[in-house]
Protein backbone atom coordinates (compact mmCIF):
# COMPACT_ATOMS: atom_id res chain seq x y z
CA UNK A 1 0.00 0.00 0.00
CA UNK A 2 1.44 2.94 -1.16
CA UNK A 3 -0.02 6.11 -0.98
CA UNK A 4 0.65 10.43 -1.49
CA UNK A 5 -0.55 12.91 -0.45
CA UNK A 6 -0.31 16.05 -2.25
CA UNK A 7 -1.67 19.44 -1.67
CA UNK A 8 -2.12 22.29 1.46
CA UNK A 9 -5.43 21.41 2.77
CA UNK A 10 -3.87 19.76 6.19
CA UNK A 11 -7.21 19.24 7.59
CA UNK A 12 -8.55 16.78 5.14
CA UNK A 13 -4.79 15.66 4.85
CA UNK A 14 -4.24 14.57 8.50
CA UNK A 15 -7.68 13.20 8.09
CA UNK A 16 -6.76 10.88 5.39
CA UNK A 17 -3.67 10.17 7.24
CA UNK A 18 -5.66 9.01 10.18
CA UNK A 19 -7.56 6.48 7.49
CA UNK A 20 -4.89 4.80 5.92
CA UNK A 21 -3.39 4.10 9.54
CA UNK A 22 -6.29 2.81 10.51
CA UNK A 23 -6.61 0.15 7.08
CA UNK A 24 -2.87 -0.32 7.71
CA UNK A 25 -2.55 -1.45 11.16
CA UNK A 26 -6.34 -1.92 12.47
CA UNK A 27 -6.50 -2.14 16.24
CA UNK A 28 -2.66 -1.54 15.97
CA UNK A 29 -2.80 1.70 15.06
CA UNK A 30 -2.19 3.26 18.38
CA UNK A 31 0.69 0.77 19.12
CA UNK A 32 3.93 2.99 18.31
CA UNK A 33 6.40 0.29 17.74
CA UNK A 34 3.92 -0.32 14.78
CA UNK A 35 4.21 2.83 13.11
CA UNK A 36 6.76 4.65 12.27
CA UNK A 37 6.53 8.91 11.50
CA UNK A 38 9.47 10.44 9.82
CA UNK A 39 9.60 14.47 9.09
CA UNK A 40 11.75 14.87 5.69
CA UNK A 41 12.61 18.38 7.12
CA UNK A 42 14.18 17.04 10.08
CA UNK A 43 18.06 18.13 9.22
CA UNK A 44 19.40 15.89 11.46
CA UNK A 45 18.12 12.85 9.86
CA UNK A 46 21.76 11.73 7.29
CA UNK A 47 19.14 10.22 4.60
CA UNK A 48 15.69 11.00 4.37
CA UNK A 49 15.26 8.24 1.73
CA UNK A 50 17.40 5.76 3.64
CA UNK A 51 15.57 5.93 6.63
CA UNK A 52 12.43 5.65 4.49
CA UNK A 53 13.43 2.49 3.17
CA UNK A 54 14.85 1.18 6.71
CA UNK A 55 11.66 1.75 8.24
CA UNK A 56 9.19 0.45 5.51
CA UNK A 57 11.43 -3.12 5.39
CA UNK A 58 11.48 -3.31 9.73
CA UNK A 59 9.13 -5.33 11.58
CA UNK A 60 7.15 -4.68 15.21
CA UNK A 61 6.88 -6.62 18.26
CA UNK A 62 3.26 -7.49 17.00
CA UNK A 63 3.35 -7.74 12.91
CA UNK A 64 5.87 -8.44 10.00
CA UNK A 65 6.39 -5.00 9.03
CA UNK A 66 5.61 -1.58 9.93
CA UNK A 67 3.76 1.82 8.79
CA UNK A 68 5.60 4.68 7.28
CA UNK A 69 3.91 8.06 6.97
CA UNK A 70 6.48 10.77 5.67
CA UNK A 71 5.58 14.14 6.89
CA UNK A 72 6.92 17.48 4.97
CA UNK A 73 7.99 14.63 1.95
CA UNK A 74 8.42 17.97 -0.13
CA UNK A 75 11.44 18.60 1.57
CA UNK A 76 13.37 15.55 0.56
CA UNK A 77 16.83 17.03 -1.45
CA UNK A 78 16.63 16.06 -5.47
CA UNK A 79 19.30 13.21 -5.07
CA UNK A 80 17.07 11.74 -1.60
CA UNK A 81 13.97 12.11 -3.97
CA UNK A 82 15.78 9.83 -6.91
CA UNK A 83 16.73 7.57 -4.65
CA UNK A 84 13.72 6.86 -3.41
CA UNK A 85 12.20 7.02 -6.75
CA UNK A 86 14.92 4.27 -8.28
CA UNK A 87 13.81 2.03 -4.17
CA UNK A 88 9.49 2.89 -5.37
CA UNK A 89 10.50 1.52 -9.17
CA UNK A 90 10.00 -2.07 -7.77
CA UNK A 91 6.92 -1.52 -5.95
CA UNK A 92 8.28 -3.03 -3.08
CA UNK A 93 5.51 -4.87 -0.32
CA UNK A 94 4.76 -1.85 2.05
CA UNK A 95 2.96 0.20 3.87
CA UNK A 96 4.16 3.63 3.22
CA UNK A 97 2.50 7.13 3.01
CA UNK A 98 4.31 10.28 1.67
CA UNK A 99 2.58 13.81 2.32
CA UNK A 100 3.55 16.91 0.13
CA UNK A 101 2.66 20.33 -0.33
CA UNK A 102 3.97 20.36 -3.64
CA UNK A 103 4.63 17.54 -6.22
CA UNK A 104 5.56 18.32 -9.79
CA UNK A 105 3.93 16.05 -12.08
CA UNK A 106 6.82 16.07 -14.27
CA UNK A 107 9.35 14.91 -11.80
CA UNK A 108 10.32 11.64 -11.59
CA UNK A 109 9.10 10.46 -8.08
CA UNK A 110 5.65 11.52 -9.41
CA UNK A 111 5.82 9.31 -12.14
CA UNK A 112 6.98 6.21 -10.61
CA UNK A 113 4.09 7.09 -7.46
CA UNK A 114 1.14 7.00 -10.28
CA UNK A 115 2.05 3.72 -11.38
CA UNK A 116 3.18 2.07 -8.34
CA UNK A 117 0.74 3.23 -5.89
CA UNK A 118 -2.02 6.11 -5.49
CA UNK A 119 -1.89 10.07 -5.86
CA UNK A 120 -4.24 12.16 -4.31
CA UNK A 121 -4.62 15.79 -4.19
CA UNK A 122 -6.07 17.88 -1.80
CA UNK A 123 -6.28 21.75 -2.82
CA UNK A 124 -6.58 24.19 0.04
CA UNK A 125 -10.28 26.10 -0.93
CA UNK A 126 -9.99 29.27 -2.68
CA UNK A 127 -11.04 32.62 -0.55
CA UNK A 128 -14.46 32.56 -1.46
CA UNK A 129 -15.39 29.46 -0.80
CA UNK A 130 -13.77 29.08 2.70
CA UNK A 131 -16.92 30.34 4.55
CA UNK A 132 -18.46 27.45 2.81
CA UNK A 133 -16.27 25.09 3.83
CA UNK A 134 -15.94 25.79 7.02
CA UNK A 135 -20.00 25.50 6.91
CA UNK A 136 -20.07 21.61 5.44
CA UNK A 137 -16.70 20.55 7.69
CA UNK A 138 -16.92 21.88 10.76
CA UNK A 139 -20.62 20.38 12.56
CA UNK A 140 -19.31 17.07 10.95
CA UNK A 141 -15.88 16.68 12.73
CA UNK A 142 -16.53 18.51 15.35
CA UNK A 143 -20.47 17.47 15.86
CA UNK A 144 -21.18 20.88 16.61
CA UNK A 145 -23.26 23.40 14.53
CA UNK A 146 -21.88 26.54 13.12
CA UNK A 147 -23.75 29.74 12.80
CA UNK A 148 -23.11 31.25 8.93
CA UNK A 149 -21.34 34.57 10.60
CA UNK A 150 -19.26 32.44 13.13
CA UNK A 151 -18.31 30.79 9.38
CA UNK A 152 -17.59 33.83 7.66
CA UNK A 153 -15.71 35.10 10.51
CA UNK A 154 -13.42 32.37 10.47
CA UNK A 155 -12.93 32.39 6.76
CA UNK A 156 -11.90 36.35 6.91
CA UNK A 157 -9.59 36.18 9.89
CA UNK A 158 -7.68 32.94 9.40
CA UNK A 159 -7.95 32.50 5.53
CA UNK A 160 -7.47 28.81 3.98
CA UNK A 161 -5.12 27.70 6.12
CA UNK A 162 -7.71 24.69 7.14
CA UNK A 163 -5.76 22.96 9.90
CA UNK A 164 -5.73 26.60 11.58
CA UNK A 165 -9.03 26.58 11.61
CA UNK A 166 -9.40 23.64 13.07
CA UNK A 167 -6.71 24.04 15.49
CA UNK A 168 -8.13 27.09 16.80
CA UNK A 169 -11.67 26.18 17.20
CA UNK A 170 -10.38 22.94 19.44
CA UNK A 171 -9.01 25.90 21.73
CA UNK A 172 -12.29 27.34 21.89
CA UNK A 173 -13.45 23.58 22.62
CA UNK A 174 -10.57 23.95 25.73
CA UNK A 175 -12.24 27.07 27.24
CA UNK A 176 -16.02 26.26 26.44
CA UNK A 177 -16.09 22.59 26.43
CA UNK A 178 -20.35 22.33 26.62
CA UNK A 179 -21.00 25.05 24.09
CA UNK A 180 -23.97 23.84 22.34
CA UNK A 181 -22.80 25.59 18.92
CA UNK A 182 -20.13 27.72 17.68
CA UNK A 183 -21.99 31.39 17.79
CA UNK A 184 -20.52 34.51 16.25
CA UNK A 185 -19.68 36.24 19.75
CA UNK A 186 -17.66 32.83 20.60
CA UNK A 187 -15.61 32.33 17.81
CA UNK A 188 -14.94 36.59 18.23
CA UNK A 189 -14.01 36.56 21.48
CA UNK A 190 -11.75 33.58 21.23
CA UNK A 191 -10.17 33.98 17.95
CA UNK A 192 -8.02 36.84 16.39
CA UNK A 193 -7.87 37.72 13.63
CA UNK A 194 -4.26 35.89 11.92
CA UNK A 195 -4.65 36.31 8.72
CA UNK A 196 -2.45 38.71 6.15
CA UNK A 197 -5.04 40.81 3.78
CA UNK A 198 -3.95 40.68 0.39
CA UNK A 199 -4.49 43.78 -1.70
CA UNK A 200 -6.99 42.72 -4.30
CA UNK A 201 -9.42 41.80 -1.57
CA UNK A 202 -10.61 45.85 -1.41
CA UNK A 203 -10.78 46.23 -5.07
CA UNK A 204 -13.73 45.78 -5.69
CA UNK A 205 -14.96 47.96 -2.62
CA UNK A 206 -12.46 50.98 -3.89
CA UNK A 207 -13.56 50.29 -7.62
CA UNK A 208 -17.57 50.10 -6.75
CA UNK A 209 -16.87 53.37 -4.72
CA UNK A 210 -18.25 50.95 -1.84
CA UNK A 211 -17.51 53.66 1.47
CA UNK A 212 -18.44 51.25 4.49
CA UNK A 213 -17.04 48.26 2.60
CA UNK A 214 -13.77 49.64 1.72
CA UNK A 215 -13.14 51.72 4.78
CA UNK A 216 -13.78 48.49 7.29
CA UNK A 217 -10.84 46.08 4.73
CA UNK A 218 -8.94 49.52 4.90
CA UNK A 219 -8.57 49.67 8.60
CA UNK A 220 -8.45 45.15 8.76
CA UNK A 221 -5.78 45.62 6.14
CA UNK A 222 -3.34 48.26 7.95
CA UNK A 223 -3.89 46.66 11.56
CA UNK A 224 -3.92 43.04 10.92
CA UNK A 225 -0.49 43.20 9.63
CA UNK A 226 2.92 43.56 10.99
CA UNK A 227 5.08 45.67 8.57
CA UNK A 228 2.48 48.26 8.24
CA UNK A 229 4.15 51.09 6.43
CA UNK A 230 5.26 48.29 3.83
CA UNK A 231 1.33 47.13 3.97
CA UNK A 232 0.21 50.91 3.36
CA UNK A 233 2.34 51.42 0.41
CA UNK A 234 1.74 47.57 -1.35
CA UNK A 235 -1.71 48.99 -1.25
CA UNK A 236 -1.19 52.37 -2.49
CA UNK A 237 0.41 50.55 -5.57
CA UNK A 238 -2.51 47.56 -5.87
CA UNK A 239 -5.00 50.90 -6.37
CA UNK A 240 -3.15 52.73 -8.67
CA UNK A 241 -2.55 49.49 -11.28
CA UNK A 242 -6.49 48.89 -10.68
CA UNK A 243 -7.36 52.32 -11.52
CA UNK A 244 -5.33 52.62 -14.59
CA UNK A 245 -6.54 49.16 -15.81
CA UNK A 246 -10.44 50.47 -15.01
CA UNK A 247 -8.88 54.14 -16.82
CA UNK A 248 -7.58 51.68 -19.97
CA UNK A 249 -10.90 49.69 -20.13
CA UNK A 250 -13.10 52.83 -20.25
CA UNK A 251 -11.10 54.01 -23.19
CA UNK A 252 -11.39 50.69 -25.09
CA UNK A 253 -14.92 50.43 -24.38
CA UNK A 254 -15.69 53.72 -25.67
CA UNK A 255 -14.58 52.85 -28.60
CA UNK A 256 -17.22 50.48 -29.15
CA UNK A 257 -14.74 47.55 -28.09
CA UNK A 258 -16.76 44.51 -26.44
CA UNK A 259 -15.99 44.02 -22.84
CA UNK A 260 -14.42 40.74 -22.97
CA UNK A 261 -11.76 42.09 -25.95
CA UNK A 262 -11.22 44.76 -23.66
CA UNK A 263 -9.87 42.82 -20.83
CA UNK A 264 -8.38 40.51 -23.12
CA UNK A 265 -6.48 43.74 -24.71
CA UNK A 266 -5.25 44.22 -21.01
CA UNK A 267 -4.11 40.50 -20.19
CA UNK A 268 -7.24 40.28 -17.77
CA UNK A 269 -9.26 37.43 -16.87
CA UNK A 270 -12.72 38.43 -18.72
CA UNK A 271 -14.36 36.29 -15.83
CA UNK A 272 -12.38 38.04 -12.46
CA UNK A 273 -12.26 41.49 -14.23
CA UNK A 274 -15.57 42.27 -15.58
CA UNK A 275 -17.89 39.59 -14.04
CA UNK A 276 -17.20 39.34 -10.64
CA UNK A 277 -14.79 42.73 -10.58
CA UNK A 278 -17.76 44.79 -12.43
CA UNK A 279 -15.36 46.64 -14.36
CA UNK A 280 -18.02 48.31 -16.75
CA UNK A 281 -19.87 48.96 -13.34
CA UNK A 282 -16.75 50.42 -11.42
CA UNK A 283 -15.99 53.00 -14.95
CA UNK A 284 -19.36 54.42 -14.50
CA UNK A 285 -19.36 55.08 -11.17
CA UNK A 286 -15.68 57.15 -11.02
CA UNK A 287 -16.41 58.21 -14.80
CA UNK A 288 -13.05 59.32 -16.15
CA UNK A 289 -12.50 63.14 -14.66
CA UNK A 290 -12.42 61.60 -11.20
CA UNK A 291 -10.45 58.47 -12.06
CA UNK A 292 -8.15 60.89 -13.42
CA UNK A 293 -7.68 62.40 -9.81
CA UNK A 294 -7.91 59.72 -7.85
CA UNK A 295 -4.50 58.13 -10.37
CA UNK A 296 -2.68 61.58 -9.89
CA UNK A 297 -3.52 61.39 -5.72
CA UNK A 298 -2.09 57.46 -5.40
CA UNK A 299 0.93 58.57 -7.20
CA UNK A 300 1.38 61.35 -4.53
CA UNK A 301 0.64 59.49 -2.19
CA UNK A 302 3.10 56.51 -2.82
CA UNK A 303 6.07 59.49 -2.87
CA UNK A 304 4.55 60.34 0.38
CA UNK A 305 4.52 57.38 2.38
CA UNK A 306 8.01 56.27 0.97
CA UNK A 307 9.59 59.39 1.78
CA UNK A 308 8.09 61.15 4.70
CA UNK A 309 6.88 59.75 8.33
CA UNK A 310 3.02 58.81 8.40
CA UNK A 311 0.93 57.25 11.44
CA UNK A 312 -0.92 54.59 10.34
CA UNK A 313 -4.20 56.80 11.63
CA UNK A 314 -2.97 59.20 8.80
CA UNK A 315 -2.18 56.50 6.00
CA UNK A 316 -5.96 55.17 6.68
CA UNK A 317 -7.62 58.18 6.34
CA UNK A 318 -5.46 59.69 3.22
CA UNK A 319 -6.60 56.49 2.18
CA UNK A 320 -10.40 56.48 3.36
CA UNK A 321 -10.79 59.59 1.55
CA UNK A 322 -10.17 58.31 -2.11
CA UNK A 323 -13.59 56.58 -1.72
CA UNK A 324 -15.18 58.74 1.21
CA UNK A 325 -17.10 61.57 -0.52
Amino acid sequence: MILALIGKDQFSKDKQVDKFLTDALGDRKNDPLSKQIVYASDTNIPSVAGLIMESCGAVSMFAPEQAVVVRNADAMKADESKALARWLKDAPDCKLLLDFDELRATSELYKILQKVGKIEKYEEPKQYKMQEWIASNVPAHFGKPIEPAASQYLADALGTDTKLVCEELEKVLTYDPDCAKFTYDLVKTMIMPRREIPPYEILNFFGMRDAVGFTRKLHEFLYNNSSKNADAISLVNALYSHSIDLLNFMSLTAKKMSAEDAAKALGKNYFLFCKQGNAAECCRRWGKPLLCRVIRRLADLNYEFKSSSWTVTSQELALAALVVR
